[in-house]
């Protein structure tokens, strides 16, 4: 994956983290997002306005929610699994929760076309074709 596509997925986690925000100009019109294997009755949600208020509901869980990059998984020009560890305090109490989650993200001409989120490394590995 080269540099530039990195960028543009750190630029989405600072977005989040900063805004509770994603940078709609970094998205592909087609974008889908895959969090089934987490809310099994969600379907895939395509686009990044349906994507955003889906994953808004669990950001607003948390006060100062924070989201940061632990590993960087290079799977080839167009993948990368990314490792991360997200949450902060629990809106109205003052409970500290952090999760940790692996991000499959795919990415042509610069433009983020799909994220797929899991809890099992070695499912988000075979997701991004590195395991058979």
């Amino acid at each position: 994956m080269s540099h530039e596509s990195l960028e543009t997925i750190r630029r989405v986690y600072e977005g989040v983290t900063t805004r509770l925000e994603t940078p709609r100009e970094l998205f592909d019109p087609d974008y889908e997002f895959d969090n089934t294997e987490l809310w099994p009755d969600l379907a895939d949600v395509l686009g990044h306005d349906a994507a955003l208020a889906a994953m808004r509901e669990y950001w607003e869980t948390f006060d100062g929610y924070h989201v940061e990059i632990e590993e960087v998984i290079h799977a080839d020009e167009g993948r990368v699994v990314v490792a991360v560890r997200d949450g902060g305090r629990m809106r109205g109490t003052d409970a500290e929760v952090w999760n940790s989650f692996f991000h499959v993200w795919t990415l042509r001409d610069g433009r983020i076309i799909r994220l797929s989120v899991h809890t099992d490394r070695d499912r988000s590995l075979e997701v991004a074709g590195l395991l058979a």
